[in-house]
């Protein structure tokens, strides 16, 4: 498992076809003043990413890739 991967990263995963899951982690306040999202990015508050993503029924083999600032 890798805990941290680049942009370059994530596009090779793309790239290559895997199943990739983009997860908004940021804070409220933080993701209510930006300007900038993630196109397709799933928001996850942080407090409850574990029970949101279950929640949500995610595939079991897709890379979960969160993002915060």
């Amino acid at each position: 498992m890798t805990d941290r991967i680049s942009l370059a990263d994530l596009d090779e995963l793309l790239r290559r076809g895997e199943q990739v899951v983009i997860l908004d982690a940021r804070k409220d306040d933080v993701y209510q003043a930006s300007a900038t999202m993630a196109a397709g990015a799933i928001r996850v508050p942080p407090d409850r990413a574990v029970e949101t993503v279950s929640a949500l029924g995610l595939p079991k083999d897709a890379w979960l890739v969160s993002y915060c600032t």
